[in-house]
């Protein structure tokens, strides 16, 4: 019984940990390229936005980039849904500070 948790143990190290660190990564890649995106198509940034978050639920810095893009959609609703997880996540993060300012700026514009 000892020797199958010890196999399963390190299968698991040799084949799921890497494959953790590769989410990641592919995580914060489609964040970044969904950003760049939002300039030109912003129908792709969001599917390339939502690809990052499937790929790392926990990247709060995705979610900030889902955010904007929301914004620039005017879904404000959603925008403030995204910044609110991205906070739960990493509340230390300098771009929610800067998604909540561009949240209000947004606001106040449409209150004029």
């Amino acid at each position: 019984m000892n020797f199958y948790r010890k196999y399963i143990l390190s299968f698991f190290v040799l084949f799921f940990l890497p494959a953790l660190s590769d989410l990641k990564t592919l995580s914060e890649d489609l964040a970044e390229k969904a950003l760049k995106e939002s300039e030109v198509n912003i129908e792709l940034a969001l599917s390339l936005s939502q690809q990052s978050l499937v790929a790392n639920p926990k990247n709060a810095k995705a979610w900030v980039i889902g955010g904007k893009i929301y914004l620039l959609m005017d879904d404000i609703s959603a925008a403030e849904r995204f910044l609110e997880k991205a906070k739960i996540l990493d509340s230390s993060l300098n771009e929610t500070t800067e998604l909540d300012a561009l949240i209000e700026k947004k606001k106040e514009k449409e209150e004029e």
